[in-house]
């Protein structure tokens, strides 16, 4: 037991270096509010990863369950990809690793009592590190507010990463590009829906 503790507090500290020396280089440019959060914003990342590792395991019906530091690297390298233009308050960037982590973790899950098992593990994280955070219209069980960002909130011809406040204007941008995309190749007739257009951020 006391070899798992400090393998544990080996990991977590080794981790907790990489990612601080990669954040503090990308946040150079983005206002103190920002940078401030850095710190909690690595520790609830390793804290959830160390979740979702522990809570999710591979089985013969979900071999895929398998957690290691490409996942959560996978965070990080959505978290550099920020903007200082678009990311000028705290809550805002916390939003983006709470979006980045449901893409490669929550995005794996198979059913949706696993989805709201990953829910409640990222919300005791944001309670541990981000208390005064408002994160509850998000993981509402009813009419939850769309946590999404992408790079075609507006159009996909001038890419910026920002948050998407309104799922209506993102649907229609990806009408477009599919029916621009359907008159020029083979016609994909795809029914954008609001969990198709959440993994279309991915791309």
């Amino acid at each position: 037991m006391v070899c798992n503790l400090c393998h544990w507090s080996s990991w977590f500290y080794s981790l907790l270096t990489i990612y601080q020396t990669f954040l503090d280089g990308h946040l150079a440019n983005f206002n103190d509010e920002v940078k401030a959060v850095m710190n909690n914003l690595i520790k609830g990342a390793l804290g959830l990863h160390a979740s979702v590792s522990g809570t999710f395991k591979k089985t013969a019906a979900n071999f895929h369950y398998e957690f290691n530091i490409r996942h959560i690297s996978n965070v990080f390298q959505g978290l550099l990809v920020s903007e200082p233009k678009q990311f000028i308050s705290a809550d805002k960037f916390v939003l983006l690793w709470l979006h980045e982590s449901e893409r490669v973790y929550g995005d794996c899950l198979v059913s949706l009592a696993d989805l709201t098992k990953y829910n409640n593990l990222t919300q005791i994280q944001c309670k541990n590190h981000f208390s005064s955070f408002p994160i509850a219209k998000f993981y509402a069980k009813e009419n939850a507010v769309p946590l999404v960002f992408c790079h075609f909130v507006q159009t996909i011809e001038n890419p910026i990463y920002d948050q998407v406040t309104c799922l209506h204007p993102m649907n229609e941008v990806l009408e477009n590009a599919l029916r621009e995309y359907n008159e020029t190749y083979a016609t994909m007739d795809l029914v954008l829906f609001e969990d198709a257009m959440k993994h279309e951020t991915c791309l």
